[in-house]
């Protein structure tokens, strides 16, 4: 990995470094993602916009199942564009290269020598089979970190006995819990509505990959990070493992059993959320709604009693409520130090000053569907600048120019690789 030079002369107040205005934390680093879908495309985005250089080896008949996944437009050359591409692959650039033929395999296999970071989100044990694994690649590039994200993780880290089963977010969903937790009509559980287990496993696969690039500067050796969605999901219902060890039971879905009131309740014109967590937020609350007898009561004594009883404290808040709306009610919670809020449906997010002050929602102006607003990025750093919102590649639309820049293919390797469909 290539390092950051800093000169001494640029110094802040505070005596550290000032750091030009192009200068991102990856800077230099050379990542390849063989990826599909959600959770590899994320995580190798987030290192593009920290600058690293990610090349996405796709196959040269189709690419990323999201190129082609619904909904669609079809631009006038007939090619069909998804708008499910456009929220991942942003900062990128497409590489075509066919990993089943023998010549696909040694050039992405030279490639790997060249690079900082191999991302891939492939079924466990599909790299191997191919033959550009996690052993063949560290052969090649000691120094190689190798991220793989699955539904159960790959057996050489740490076995499991789901490692050879199919898994979408969904299914980690399942596995977890998760779709116990929201509240629900009757038994059925309930998919939290969007990937969830698969944008978790994005994350860590990122933060994977920055951990191992850190120890790596210190050990000059690189490493496997293993990231199963499972896991990945597990983490998201930590709460109600612990609760059920220490209590013997499950939560109630919903709210947290530990509080009350916390979740959404109706104002005037709409919904908004209240967030009682602890005794002295409790207190605030009283005091706010014009309830401090409600502190005598013995049924809202604490958090467990007053989610107990919360049929009986429920009617008061309704009461204070009814007369205000949501504006009123979440200003006067939180000139009282109650944390609280308007709920927005998705449309509100687009007005959001907050999301507009962060820079949190970004265009992209893509030649098919116009002018798309995705997410942007959630990590800012003092003295790096947000990252360009370049569009997502076409299919193959900087292979020669990787082949030439990485490799030193000349023309005639390129049309003999072109020639044979490896490109």
């Amino acid at each position: 990995m290539k390092s950051v030079e800093i000169k001494n002369s640029e110094r802040d107040m505070a005596g550290g470094p000032q750091l030009e205005p192009d200068v991102r934390p990856l800077n230099g680093v050379r990542v390849l993602a063989v990826e599909n879908f959600v959770a590899g495309p994320f995580a190798s985005m987030w290192l593009a916009d920290a600058g690293a250089e990610v090349i996405k080896v796709e196959a040269p008949d189709g690419g990323d199942f999201a190129r082609t996944t619904s909904p669609v437009k079809t631009a006038d050359d007939g090619s069909v564009h998804a708008l499910s591409f456009l929220r991942a692959n942003r900062n990128k650039k497409s590489l075509t290269l066919d990993l089943k033929q023998p010549e696909g395999k040694r050039v992405f296999i030279e490639l790997a020598g060249e690079a900082d970071i191999v991302v891939e989100n492939l079924r466990s044990g599909v790299m191997d089979r191919l033959g550009v694994g996690y052993q063949t690649l560290r052969a090649r590039n000691p120094r190689l970190i190798y991220v793989a994200v699955s539904g159960f993780g790959h057996t050489d880290v740490k076995p499991s006995p789901y490692t050879d089963h199919p898994a979408l977010d969904i299914v980690g969903q399942a596995l977890s819990g998760l779709m116990y937790r929201p509240e629900r009509q009757g038994d059925r559980p309930t998919y939290l509505g969007f990937s969830m287990c698969d944008l978790q496993g994005g994350i860590l696969a990122a933060q994977g990959a920055l951990l191992a690039l850190y120890q790596r500067e210190r050990t000059g050796r690189g490493k496997k990070v293993d990231i199963s969605l499972y896991d990945a999901a597990l983490v998201q219902n930590e709460i109600s493992v612990a609760m059920y060890s220490g209590l013997g039971k499950p939560l109630p879905p919903g709210a947290p059993a530990v509080t009350a009131p916390f979740g959404p309740f109706a104002a005037r014109d709409g919904h908004i959320v209240i967030a009682v967590l602890g005794e002295h937020i409790w207190r605030r609350f009283c005091a706010v709604i014009g309830r401090l007898d409600l502190l005598e009561d013995a049924r809202f004594a604490d958090g467990v009693a007053r989610r107990t009883h919360s049929d009986a404290l429920d009617p008061h808040i309704d009461a204070w409520l009814a007369s205000r709306t949501r504006a009123e009610a979440v200003e006067a919670l939180r000139n009282g130090g109650v944390p609280a809020s308007v709920v927005n449906d998705v449309a509100d997010l687009f007005s959001c000053p907050h999301l507009a002050a962060r820079e949190m929602l970004v265009t992209l102006d893509d030649p098919v569907w116009g002018p798309v607003q995705v997410v942007g990025n959630p990590i800012k750093m003092s003295d790096v600048p947000e990252p360009e919102a370049a569009l997502p590649p076409k299919l193959g639309q900087h292979t020669e120019s990787i082949l030439s820049d990485w490799l030193h293919l000349d023309a005639q390797q390129l049309d003999a690789l072109r020639a044979d469909k490896v490109i």
